[in-house]
């Protein structure tokens, strides 16, 4: 199978990737990103994030110890946004930008990302990961909550101590429409069969696309992969909420995911930037949310050690990613990583 030239097509979004593996090749003169691996302090006064420090509202951090959480002093959604006044516009419709922002710091260490926490801080943070979903969708309001980290300051990261965001939303997004109407479609074409666990269980996956396998967890970089070291963190049980993973579930996946988290960081060497995506069902009682599989997506921004990917013209033109790594390639660096 030629590398090159090839469209794949991505059957959670309904749309095709170009996989162009020549275009890595091409001479390069563009930005290149720093692999400056300087340390940080254990505790910075000047970061919003760390215990003790008083944030830009004026609230005070408490002297936490573990994870915490806050609702973000700068949120994109407001919990009493206000509604526009009604209009029957259909070229100029507005809503209210209702909903809530969290911030959920993964530990008091300015230092330390979740590549490098203890694994019993690790299971902690997972339970955060749970627990915040869990209380958010009891709001009648909220449609779907989405817990993302963005990591670095190639992610665009405004405050670098390991944190991640929640973003509890009044609306369906739609990347979450598209991933569950292909879902559903899936199942109702294919008798019932779950569109993610027949993914990781192909050959392909299986035999050149699997990067790590737990006991309740598969990684793989996907055959459609749009970033070049994208990869899946996909429990073998299909549950449509981190929320429905039991403790031994939810403690394999936390410790499956810092391992990949370990893996971007040997193959770059450096703490690696990422975006890191947690795919929970909407929860707006839509009946094809039962055909839902939770997974987490991590998506560097690198394209190998010093340049980013970046979507140019024509990608953000035609809204379809041009991939110029091999998926077969980018597991097997991945896999070797920490071999």
């Amino acid at each position: 199978m030629t590398a090159n030239w090839q469209r794949r097509w991505h059957p959670l979004l309904d749309q095709w990737v170009v996989i162009a593996a020549n275009s890595a090749q091409r001479p390069w003169s563009g930005v290149v990103t720093s692999t400056d691996t300087a340390t940080r302090p254990q505790h910075d006064p000047a970061c919003y994030l760390c215990p003790g420090v008083t944030r830009a509202s004026g609230h005070i951090n408490p002297d936490y110890d573990g994870v915490f959480a806050i609702d973000n002093d700068f949120p994109a959604l407001a919990t009493h946004a206000p509604e526009p006044a009604p209009t029957e516009d259909l070229l100029c419709k507005t809503a209210a930008a209702s909903g809530q922002c969290r911030v959920l710091c993964w530990s008091p260490r300015h230092d330390l990302t979740l590549a490098d926490i203890s694994a019993a801080q690790m299971c902690r943070v997972a339970e955060l990961w749970q627990t915040e979903v869990a209380t958010i969708e009891l709001n009648p309001q909220v449609k779907q909550v989405l817990i993302f980290e963005n990591k670095g300051v190639e992610t665009g990261a405004s405050n670098l101590h390991p944190h991640g965001q929640i973003y509890a939303l009044p609306f369906v997004s739609d990347n979450a429409q598209r991933m569950r109407g292909a879902q559903a479609n899936y199942a109702k074409t294919n008798h019932g069969d779950d569109l993610l666990n027949r993914l990781i269980n192909h050959p392909a996956h299986k035999d050149t696309l699997l990067v790590d396998q737990s006991e309740h967890c598969s990684v793989i970089v996907p055959f459609a992969a749009r970033f070049s070291y994208e990869t899946w963190v996909v429990p073998h049980r299909p549950v449509s909420s981190i929320t429905e993973l039991t403790p031994a579930e939810l403690h394999d996946l936390a410790l499956t995911y810092q391992r990949n988290a370990q893996r971007y960081d040997a193959l770059f060497q450096r703490p690696a930037p990422n975006i890191t995506l947690f795919h929970n069902a909407p929860c707006d009682d839509h009946t094809d949310n039962k055909h839902w599989h939770f997974h987490i997506a991590m998506q560097p921004p690198l394209r190998d050690q010093t340049k980013l990917k970046y979507l140019a013209g024509a990608e953000a033109g035609m809204n379809n990613i041009v991939n110029p790594l091999q998926p077969e390639q980018a597991a097997r660096q991945l896999r070797d990583s920490l071999s």
